[in-house]
């Protein structure tokens, strides 16, 4: 029998809902297998059959059955806009869950997810701006900086911040933003050394590039690419690729100016920090990821844990440098440790694991390593300045990886203490029955009202 229109009209809207959900993850940095499992969990929630979702760079498809015995439907949504916005991840996440567990209609999420997708940013522009700042500050001071190269990384993040805001907003593509922002960052440090101040250019270069550094791109293609989305994955990893290069040439534009000019910036070492240093790179671990958080509008709730994420990845990866070990292998480590707190942590509050992960490895991002190989490149070092570039793609991949494989050993380890959980789940409903509580159910040891 062909389906009545009103279960037709539920059939397209549960598929645009599913549509719309997938979209405001995607635009705002989600996996393609977190939008994948999105989108279909949202259609199954109104009510369709056999959901099938079909995740590219750009593009959803979703398609999926009303009943058994008509034709399936189809939709087709294109993502033309990303920018990393947690907030809305996270509200998005909240209502597919609330939907999933049947305590909002599919007529009430979908007026939520407008409400999500027309909501404003939960920080003004000058918080963020700020934000930004403080995140080369941080990573300034994690580097041995001190009190001047502390100030002119300030500075040059401020200058760079207000730069790609500015080209962003007349629509010039990000490949030209990074190269904007990397030609400030350094052209701020050549300053600083044709003032002759005695600093360290490098650490300069290496605090105002970090905002721009693709590490939440890189993190998402080594994701899509172990979790079996290769196209998408061969779509992140070329966009950063792409986002690196900007911060490449422009970066290198500036240190050929300043070779011409007479001002050339020598490389110099990062100073070892002795151990009565580790609480304050604690900190700026700390203040570093928690300026992340804020400058891709985190929720607040989550500024805390994300600190506390960036701290933790940071003394482990010092605990390990300290043993001798590589900074590829030591970075690893840090970021296992990382993916494996971000899961817990995300479950606990309801959030998307890549809220704290994308912090939390911020610290541990190779922006002196890309610094120091150019440098070498232009100074005619060729063989030092490719090995320095190919050590810091090494490190992303490492970081990538080893969040990943963080988060899977935290699902790993409650899968094996679900049969306990199921245990204490039954003793509480047989506590209850003794005591009465007839009609109340126990779900993971919480309770969950009348049946």
């Amino acid at each position: 029998m062909p389906s009545s229109p009103s279960a037709s009209q539920d059939a397209y809207r549960a598929l645009e809902l599913a549509l719309r959900a997938g979209e405001l993850l995607l635009s705002a940095g989600a996996s393609a297998a977190e939008v994948t499992a999105t989108c279909s969990a949202v259609a199954r929630a109104g009510g369709l059959r056999r959901v099938e979702s079909d995740i590219t760079f750009t593009s959803i498809t979703v398609s999926g059955q009303p009943s058994d015995d008509t034709a399936p439907i189809s939709g087709l949504r294109l993502v033309q806009l990303r920018e990393l916005d947690y907030s809305r991840a996270t509200a998005v996440h909240d209502v597919v869950t609330e939907l999933t567990e049947d305590r909002i209609t599919p007529r009430e999420a979908e007026r939520r997810l407008l409400m999500v997708a027309a909501a404003r940013h939960p920080y003004r522009r000058p918080v963020v701006t700020a934000a930004r700042a403080l995140l080369a500050t941080a990573v300034a001071l994690l580097l041995g900086a001190g009190a001047v190269v502390t100030a002119a990384a300030f500075g040059a993040t401020v200058l760079v911040g207000l730069a790609i805001d500015a080209l962003g907003r007349r629509g010039i593509p990000t490949f030209f933003q990074n190269a904007a922002g990397g030609l400030i960052a350094t052209s701020v440090a050549l300053v600083l050394v044709a003032a002759d101040l005695g600093v360290r250019p490098s650490l300069v270069v290496a605090g105002g590039i970090v905002l721009l550094l693709p590490g939440v791109t890189l993190v998402g293609a080594v994701h899509d690419a172990i979790t079996g989305f290769y196209v998408t994955a061969s779509a992140r990893a070329f966009e950063t690729f792409l986002l690196t290069a900007g911060i490449i040439s422009g970066v290198a534009i500036a240190l050929s100016i300043g070779v011409r000019l007479g001002v050339p910036a020598q490389i110099w070492d990062p100073q070892v920090s002795g151990i009565g240093d580790v609480p304050l790179q604690l900190f700026a671990a700390a203040l570093a990821s928690a300026s992340f958080a804020v400058s891709n509008h985190a929720p607040r709730r989550t500024l805390l844990p994300t600190a506390a994420a960036g701290a933790l990845g940071w003394g482990v990866f010092l605990g390990l440098d300290r043993l001798d070990l590589s900074p590829t292998l030591a970075s690893a480590s840090a970021a296992v440790v990382i993916g494996l707190g971000s899961y817990v942590l995300a479950r606990r509050q309801q959030v998307p694991v890549v809220v704290y992960v994308a912090a939390g490895i911020i610290p541990l991002l190779p922006g002196l390593t890309i610094y120091l190989g150019l440098r070498r490149l232009t100074e005619g070092d060729t063989l030092g300045g490719i090995t320095l570039l190919g050590t810091a793609v090494t490190v992303g991949l490492a970081l990538a990886a080893g969040a990943l494989l963080g988060e899977y050993v935290g699902q790993a380890l409650r899968r094996t203490a679900l049969p306990a959980e199921r245990h204490l789940t039954g003793l509480l409903q047989a506590r209850a029955r003794r005591r009465g509580a007839v009609g109340t159910t126990f779900v993971h040891g919480r309770r969950h009202g009348p049946v």
